[in-house]
């Protein structure tokens, strides 16, 4: 079928119309956003309120109950470690195994700094700075810190519980070079 010169007309014209506008320099206008797409954008802050609100609970629960025992209840029944071989450990075997019993004197704190979702709300994920606090062999309290990453999914009941959990400790600075030794 052949387009009417009269339609190829307009829509050239309408097309050199919006270039002209560009060209200008006045900023094109915003797209209006379907009905449904704002409701999905609310939606998914929402979803990254709850796994935000996990992430916290679960912080709130070592300091409370025990390491150990927070890392058993917020873990999936899939759970895997990537320092623990995920390939051979999974679930609650895996937490215990990476985490160990709890230990006198040794506290954890974590606080996310960026949480998102999956487009799907089935996947979220965490972000953010720890500090680990442990006895040194010396007595004196050692404090490691770092950045932790957890990985949440939404469970078939509807909770999230994390899939995977790990973290990555500071490098410590490193030694002055000779001739800053010196100007100290």
């Amino acid at each position: 079928m052949k387009t009417p010169p009269s339609l190829t007309l307009i829509a050239t014209t309408l097309l050199l119309c919006g270039s002209c506008t560009v060209l200008a320099g006045e900023p094109p206008a915003r797209p209006v956003l379907p009905d449904g797409a704002s409701a999905k954008a609310a939606g998914k802050e929402a979803l990254k309120a709850e796994v935000a609100k996990m992430e916290d609970a679960f912080c709130a629960m070592a300091k409370d109950r025990g390491i150990l025992a927070a890392f058993e209840y917020f873990a999936a029944p899939d759970v895997a470690f990537v320092d623990t071989d995920p390939s051979k450990l999974r679930g609650l075997a895996a937490v215990r195994e990476r985490m160990g019993p709890d230990q006198p004197g040794v506290s954890v704190n974590w606080s996310a700094m960026f949480t998102d979702v999956s487009d799907d709300g089935t996947l979220g994920y965490n972000w953010g700075r720890y500090e680990w606090r442990s006895p040194g062999p010396d007595g004196k309290e050692r404090v490691r810190t770092g950045f932790f990453l957890t990985i949440w999914k939404r469970q078939p009941d509807g909770t999230w519980r994390y899939v995977m959990d790990n973290g990555a400790a500071d490098k410590p600075a490193p030694p002055p070079k000779p001739e800053e030794k010196a100007k100290l």
